[in-house]
């Protein structure tokens, strides 16, 4: 009898040790999945911007299902809790097809801490087309370039507190479209 007490309690203390290790996201990359309730399975971090509430990461994914052909272009608001541990706040992605380029307006609604509802706007995706050189739009009500971040992967941009028009010029200041016109 006093075998098996013991025993039942080593199982038990297995247990919590799992539970408390199996809840805690030791990257962006694991934080990122598990939001996405597995999902999708994160191939880069791209970028990484740091906020007041956090740190912003564009990321690019492939859907966990085999049917799903897409590569998709994220972001995601992540919050370090300590070294090993991050906190999935929220995130938006889309999907990369061969359009010269996409553009995805989104906007973050997340409780901060105090319990007050913050958003967010954040303006993000991937080109395709060689001849843009220059994406640009309205960033806290200022008309400015966005950083475009070239990869082995791709191209990609992304900007907090952006929103539109969003633009993308040729390096004569042109605009071109979606179909690269």
């Amino acid at each position: 009898m006093k075998k098996t007490t013991q025993i039942n309690k080593h199982i038990l203390l297995l247990v919590f040790v799992f539970i408390f290790t199996g809840c805690s996201n030791e990257s962006p990359e694991e934080a990122i999945e598990n939001g996405w309730s597995s999902e999708i399975k994160v191939n880069d971090i791209l970028s990484s911007q740091k906020t007041d509430d956090g740190i912003v990461v564009l990321f690019t994914a492939q859907g966990a299902d085999e049917g799903d052909r897409f590569e998709k272009v994220g972001f995601a608001l992540l919050k370090r809790l300590s070294d090993k541990d991050w906190d999935f706040i929220v995130s938006d992605m889309t999907a990369i097809t061969d359009d010269s380029f996409n553009a995805t307006h989104s906007v973050f609604h997340y409780e901060t801490v105090k319990g007050n509802v913050k958003e967010m706007p954040i303006a993000f995706g991937y080109i395709n087309n060689e001849n843009i050189t220059t994406v640009t739009a309205y960033v806290n009500d200022q008309k400015e370039e966005i950083e475009i971040i070239n990869t082995e992967s791709g191209r990609y941009f992304y900007q907090v507190n952006a929103w539109g028009p969003i633009k993308f010029l040729n390096e004569k200041g042109k605009v071109i479209d979606r179909y690269g016109i």
